[in-house]
């Protein structure tokens, strides 16, 4: 499972890489407006972690 914890709290998990990502960009879009344009896709997937189911 991957799966990226915001420093805020909020938690993406998702089979996929690319559901993280879209979660991920979401969230940001919505909770941290102030960092839309530097937090990228290739950014987030930096932020991955596997974890286990």
């Amino acid at each position: 499972m991957n799966q990226v914890t915001c420093e805020c709290g909020f938690e993406a998990r998702g089979a996929a890489e690319g559901q993280v990502v879209d979660q991920v960009l979401s969230h940001v879009r919505s909770a941290h407006p102030d960092l839309v344009g530097q937090v990228t896709p290739d950014v987030v997937r930096g932020w991955i972690e596997l974890v286990p189911d």
